[in-house]
This record gives C-alpha cells, sequence and structure tokens, in this order.
C-alpha cells in the first residue's frame, strides 16, 4: 500500500499575493467567480447574534455585519 500527499506553502508565494488579489478581483467583476455574503441587520445591536453565528458556523461565505444602511 502507498500514499502520498502533496502541498505548498503559500508564504512562500507571498510576494505574488497583489497578483493573486488582482486576478481573483477580475473574476469577481466579470462574473466568472461569486461570492456569497451573509449579512446580519440590526446594526451594533445584533453583534452578539453576529458572533455567535461565526463561531457555532451557523453562516455561510462572508459574515457581515450591516451596522449602517446607504
Amino acid at each position: 500500500n502507498r500514499a502520498r500527499m502533496e502541498g505548498i506553502v503559500v508564504f512562500d508565494y507571498a510576494d505574488r499575493y497583489h497578483l493573486a488579489v488582482a486576478e481573483m478581483a477580475g473574476y469577481l467583476k466579470d462574473g466568472r467567480m461569486k461570492s456569497k455574503e451573509d449579512i446580519v441587520t440590526g446594526g451594533v445591536d445584533a453583534f452578539p447574534e453576529a458572533l455567535i453565528k461565526l463561531f457555532t458556523g451557523e453562516n455561510f461565505g462572508k459574515l457581515v455585519l450591516q451596522v449602517a444602511t446607504d
């Protein structure tokens, strides 16, 4: 029986992070990649609820606390 595992150390490429961020931003803008956001409304008063969601895994994607409206 055999096993093999490969990986990379992302810190080896830290000097190229800005290139990845720029490319991924283009993917988001073009619609080739989508970002999910879980928005909790209610301002600062909703912070405890949002924090609990973060640590219990109830959220999906980015957890955003909306503190003001436009």
